[in-house]
C-alpha cells in the first residue's frame, strides 16, 4: 500500500507503524475537511492496531466504513476542482480500500486472524504519512489556489519540537 513516488509500489513496510503513527500538527495540510477525514483516520487506524479477538471485526468495519466516506469527499474534492492528477490519486485510493474491503470480508469468513488484522493495522499506517506528504498535500496546495488563489497557509504547534526530533540524525535518537 505505500509508493516510492506518486504510483509506484514499494516492497515491505513497518511492522511497527501503527505503533508510531500519532496525529499532530506535523499532519495537517491546510484544508479542513481533508485534516479533520486524517485524524479520524489516524484514530480508526490505532484502534484496528489495538484491537482483540473479540473487537476485530467491529474495529475493521470502522476502518472500511471510514475509508469510504474519507476517499469519496477527495473525490468529489477533485471533481469539482478539476484536480489534474485525479486518476494516480484515484488509483491509490482504490488499491488501498480493495485491500482493506478483501481483508474485511475475510476476516468476516473467518479465514484471517488478528495477526492479519494487526498487520492491516501497520500497513495502513505505514502507507498514509506517504500518500498525504505526496499526493494529499498535492491536493490540498490545488484546492487552495483554485478556491483562494495561494497555497494554504497553516499554523502548526509544537512544531519546532517535530522539527528538531526530526533533524536529529538516527544515531544520535538512540543516545538521546
Amino acid at each position: 500500500m505505500s509508493h516510492r513516488h506518486a504510483h509506484g509500489r514499494q516492497e515491505g513496510f513497518d511492522e511497527n507503524a501503527a505503533e508510531k503513527l500519532e496525529w499532530s500538527d506535523a499532519l495537517l495540510l491546510g484544508l479542513g475537511p481533508m485534516d479533520d477525514a486524517h485524524e479520524q483516520f489516524v484514530q480508526v487506524v490505532k484502534a484496528l492496531a489495538g484491537c482483540n479477538a473479540v473487537t476485530a471485526l467491529g474495529c475493521l468495519q470502522a476502518v472500511e466504513d471510514h475509508l469510504l466516506a474519507h476517499f469519496d469527499t477527495e473525490r468529489e474534492l477533485m471533481e469539482r476542482t478539476g484536480y489534474p492528477s485525479m486518476d494516480c490519486h484515484l488509483d491509490e485510493h482504490q488499491k488501498v480500500l480493495d485491500t482493506v474491503l478483501q481483508v474485511n470480508q475475510l476476516a468476516k469468513a473467518g479465514q484471517v486472524g488478528l495477526r492479519d488484522v494487526r498487520r492491516l493495522a501497520a500497513a495502513l499506517a505505514d502507507w498514509f504519512p506517504k500518500h498525504a506528504t505526496y499526493l494529499d498535500s498535492a491536493l490540498s496546495a490545488w484546492v487552495s489556489k483554485q478556491r483562494h488563489g495561494g497555497a494554504p497557509v497553516i499554523l502548526r504547534r509544537h512544531i519546532a519540537r517535530f522539527v528538531e526530533h526530526e533533524s536529529v540524525q538516527p544515531e544520535q535518537r538512540s543516545a538521546a
